[in-house]
């Protein structure tokens, strides 16, 4: 698995909500999007909100295509990925929208995260500078250690 943040997090919410969400960008057709969870509107709508410059994050965690992801697997990469992102964080202080691709023929898990603190309002950058520098994040690095992943 690799992880990678995107180095996007500008502007309103549409733009990447109706990226990860919309069907009929080029080979989706035959394999759509499928939200695994939060609410793409919800998520727009906190990304708008917010009247700083940088507005969200978003990447995404991929695999090699000859991998097989179960869902089973999904929810806990997922569950890790959100354990290291918003630790200290309760659920209702924090949001994300998750997202699955497997249009071009590897699997996906897009995450986008409102660059915001729910109760408190303040700026929360779910993956700090450096991430994106990093070949590989810690939660990739114990997935696919422990998966035997390549």
């Amino acid at each position: 698995m690799l992880m990678k943040v995107f180095p996007h997090g500008i502007g309103e919410g549409d733009k990447p909500s109706r990226y990860l969400v919309r069907p009929d960008y080029p080979g989706r057709d035959t394999a759509p999007p499928q939200v695994l969870r939060g609410d793409p509107a919800m998520t727009r709508a906190l990304i708008d909100s917010i009247e700083r410059r940088w507005k969200f994050t978003s990447g995404v965690l991929s695999w090699h295509p000859d991998e097989k992801i179960s869902e089973a697997q999904e929810e806990e990469v997922m569950d890790a990925f959100e354990r290291v992102a918003f630790a200290g964080l309760e659920p209702d202080q924090r949001n994300i929208l998750w997202v699955r691709h497997t249009h071009a023929g590897h699997h996906e898990l897009h995450f986008l995260i409102p660059r915001l603190e729910l109760s408190s309002g303040k700026d929360f950058n779910a993956c700090p500078p450096g991430w994106h520098k990093r070949p590989r994040s810690p939660v990739g690095t114990r997935r696919n250690e422990g998966q035997e992943m390549v």
